[in-house]
């Protein structure tokens, strides 16, 4: 059984009325894992690492959750990302 990928974690910190909000993300088989904390928590499952982010975002509204997949403190995970489904998958993901 093939084993779950180590945490990616990070905190967003968009501009505006949102408070910071702390986010876990872990593959797992074929499938991304998000847990996100701050003023209200979710967690999503999702094929893709930014499915599961969104719809772990979802019990912040709309509105925030926008903000915050806006946010340039996604870049760094987005590239942590790239570079584990680059190794676990043997070819170029862009």
């Amino acid at each position: 059984m093939e084993k779950g990928s180590a945490p990616i974690e990070f905190t967003l910190r968009p501009n505006g009325a949102v408070a910071p909000v702390h986010v876990r993300m872990r593959k797992r088989l074929d499938r991304w894992a998000a847990e996100v904390s701050g003023v209200r928590s979710g967690v999503g499952i999702g094929v893709s690492a930014r499915e599961a982010l969104t719809v772990a975002l979802e019990p912040l509204g709309e509105v925030q959750a926008r903000r915050l997949l806006a946010d340039l403190g996604l870049i760094e995970p987005s590239i942590t990302v790239l570079t584990l489904q680059r190794a676990t998958s043997g070819s170029d993901p862009l």
